[in-house]
């Protein structure tokens, strides 16, 4: 990612993205030429921005992006800007794209335009033969007014390490089930570690039947693939840690409890949560963050085999507890609840899980927000805040007690399932049971918001690798107190 000053001289890029706030026209030259021929010239439009072309071989295409004014925060809307822009450039085969960043911008507006310039430009390519591959951006620019300050370079550079550490999310997501596999997850992961310089342990079956994680292993029964308990460090200043936790689900069939055919192919994405975990990690040790932070994921397949979990059975994980078999597809909770108690055991400051927990989550939030779930109210306004910054938006849930009574089991402590109404609160129910009351935790739901359908600003479709920036941006508040 480069910063240059001025605007492009002669085709110094391909394409120069200009975001327009329509309270107020973009300033400079290359404004009043695109003006008087935004009506005459321009080409498809989109999502609020259009192509005009100027001067062909002598200067850059010029995709200008208009923003509704106050719509969103103007960090927020660069962001969208910068990755509209550059997918509409890209779709025309241009390959070297700037963003000219509004004069006056701060610098977490210019960390948002670095992050929408490399957010939207991603697409996975590693199935295609060569003939199938698009091209190679061979620049990405940031273009100011003037001269720029040690700040907004360092907001730059924060704002690619935490879009390259996202985009490491979404192709662990958009890999198939066949690849992604548990230890795929973990090679990764180690992987990861080696190349950023954070600790990586996995636990493999042997260790996870002595230690007594019985929730992740009854899950793993139905599948040929070895279950395994991934742990990561980042070892920052020291002190209690940070636990992000993942659920590692790399397929999900539904167990006995089969899922319908149509649609299942999706399933491949039920380890998200894990795949996000697995990229805070790598952020917070490129970016030296100096909380520590842990990262934990359980992660095992859930198919039907003639061992597999069964509806009725009762199993008893990590800690302790005995759970009733509901219903098999129920299982990324099962997982979570040996993850949440084994977190507790590091004396966390705060325990933040992530997953594709509910298909209640989409009908209640549809695909525009993740569902928060917390008996800490400050920590949903934390998280909350967060997401207004990174443009993943939260919104809150109640766990009120009356909710725990529709899991109550005729012969265990809990079942996994409380029935359809209100599914997602009740899956954050059975969570808080295996969280201690002086815990600061928060479950994040993701599963409308891990994929999507449409591209649509800084998102390409596909997956979008949530979590990673919303995850961090809380921890830098944090850190800014």
């Amino acid at each position: 990612m480069e910063i240059r000053s001025g605007i492009p001289v002669g085709r110094a890029v391909d394409a120069l993205v200009i975001p327009w706030f329509d309270d107020s026209p973009p300033a400079g030259e290359w404004w009043e030429e695109a003006a008087g021929r935004w009506l005459e010239d321009s080409g498809t439009r989109s999502e609020g921005s259009a192509w005009i072309r100027l001067g062909a071989a002598e200067t850059p295409d010029v995709f200008i992006v208009r923003l509704q004014a106050g719509e969103r925060p103007a960090a927020e809307s660069c962001r969208r800007a910068a990755g509209a822009g550059v997918r509409a450039a890209r779709q025309r085969g241009l390959k070297s794209v700037g963003v000219r960043v509004p004069d006056g911008a701060d610098e977490d507006t210019w960390q948002a335009a670095a992050e929408g310039l490399m957010l939207g430009d991603w697409r996975y390519e590693g199935l295609r033969d060569a003939n199938g591959r698009r091209a190679a951006p061979d620049t990405r620019v940031l273009y100011a007014a003037g001269s720029t300050s040690s700040g907004i370079r360092a907001a730059v550079r924060r704002g690619s390490v935490l879009a390259e550490a996202q985009n490491v999310t979404r192709e662990l997501v958009t890999l198939p089930g066949n690849m992604a596999t548990p230890a795929h997850l973990a090679a990764a992961a180690e992987r990861l570690g080696r190349e950023h310089g954070f600790r990586t342990e996995v636990r493999g079956r042997d260790r996870l039947e002595e230690e007594g994680f019985g929730a992740l292993l009854a899950v793993a029964r139905g599948s040929v693939e070895e279950p395994c308990f991934i742990e990561m460090e980042h070892a920052g200043e020291g002190g209690d840690p940070v636990v992000v936790v993942g659920k590692g689900v790399t397929f999900d069939a539904g167990g006995i409890s089969l899922k319908p055919a149509s649609g299942m192919e999706d399933m491949k994405y039920d380890m998200a949560g894990a795949a996000a975990v697995l990229g805070i990690l790598a952020a917070a040790a490129r970016l030296d963050i100096p909380q520590r932070v842990v990262g934990l994921v359980p992660a095992t397949e859930n198919l039907p085999a003639g061992n597999a979990l069964k509806p009725g059975d009762v199993v008893r994980g990590l800690s302790g507890k005995s759970i009733e078999i509901i219903n098999t597809d129920a299982e990324g909770r099962l997982i979570l609840s040996d993850a949440l108690t084994y977190a507790q055991r590091l004396a966390p400051k705060a325990i933040v899980d992530m997953a594709t927990l509910t298909g209640a989550c989409v009908i209640a939030l549809g695909h525009h927000a993740v569902a928060v779930l917390t008996a800490s109210g400050g920590l949903a306004e934390e998280l909350s805040a967060a997401g207004e910054v990174t443009g993943e938006r939260t919104w809150p849930l109640p766990l009120w007690r009356e909710y725990r009574s529709q899991l109550d089991s005729d012969i265990a402590e809990i079942k996994n399932t409380g029935g359809r109404a209100a599914g997602t609160i009740t899956a954050g129910w059975f969570l808080r049971d295996f969280v201690a009351d002086d815990v600061r935790w928060a479950h994040l739901d993701i599963a409308g918001t891990a994929w999507a359908k449409e591209a649509h600003g800084w998102q390409p479709k596909g997956a979008t690798g949530v979590g990673v920036r919303l995850v961090h941006e809380w921890l830098r508040a944090g850190e800014r107190g």
